[in-house]
């Protein structure tokens, strides 16, 4: 019966809205498995980037060159209307992006930290798809209130094969 079928697909909805909301899949360009290098073309780490939750969170799973490991959890906050990360490692660093903003396809995430002097530090990182199998990652400081920014890294992701 037609009746059931409508039921069934709004209880569907309902107890997975990320599925088919359109801002919850924008981020899906990272997605995948990928080796990373750096801008001189070394390799950096490996990254696996999965959807979880039924389509609401995109989680994470870096391990760098020397076997050190991050992971990290991207999500569209509906309620603030942006994505937001929250970054930890294995040496116990946290980074929490909690302000972000399309420009074009890519998606740039700013988080404010202190560094072991107490200074501010702000920090800007942008995702950028460059085609369906390469990704940029990109990411820069500011000590002037972001006046003024540095480049802390500059990451390539190729889609492994």
């Amino acid at each position: 019966d037609a009746r059931y079928a409508a039921i069934e697909q709004r209880l569907r909805d309902a107890f997975t809205p990320c599925v088919n909301n359109p801002e919850f899949r924008k981020f899906d360009f990272w997605v995948g498995e990928w080796t990373v290098t750096n801008a001189g073309g070394q390799v950096a780490g490996s990254n696996s980037i999965q959807k979880i939750l039924s389509g609401c969170v995109v989680l994470e799973n870096w391990t760098d060159a020397q076997g050190g490991q991050g992971k990290s959890f991207n999500s569209f906050n509906r309620a603030l209307n942006r994505w937001q990360q929250f970054w930890v490692d294995q040496y116990g660093n946290v980074t929490e992006y909690r302000d972000s903003e399309w420009v074009g396809s890519s998606l740039r995430y700013l988080a404010t930290t202190v560094n072991r002097q107490g200074a501010t530090v702000h920090l800007r990182m942008t995702f950028t798809p460059i085609d369906a199998n390469t990704v940029r990652q990109h990411g820069e400081t500011s000590t002037d209130s972001g006046k003024t920014w540095t480049m802390g890294y500059d990451l390539r992701y190729q889609r492994k094969k």
